[in-house]
């Protein structure tokens, strides 16, 4: 059976503290790297503020899932998510 390779970049919320404001984590499993970003009102949660900001960076999203209070976004692009700040 042949079957393919992935990124998976796993997806999660960070809630606001008293000196910054809610923000997005992303950590991507196969480089064991993570990217913060800030949270987008003009967006509708989290997933699609990942999935908008690994678009802009060059990723090429093939698909996502739902885990416990997180998402995963797949990718067959296998940049680290830290080379595209």
């Amino acid at each position: 059976m042949n079957t393919p390779n992935f990124h998976v970049i796993k997806v999660y919320y960070i809630g606001a503290t008293n000196s910054k404001p809610s923000r997005v984590k992303l950590v991507s499993e196969r480089f064991k790297v993570s990217k913060t970003i800030e949270y987008d009102h003009q967006f509708n949660g989290i997933c699609d503020i990942a999935l908008d900001w690994l678009s802009k960076n060059g990723f090429n999203i093939i698909g996502k899932a739902e885990g416990k209070d997180c998402y995963y976004i797949i990718s067959d692009t296998f940049n680290s998510i830290i080379a595209n700040s």
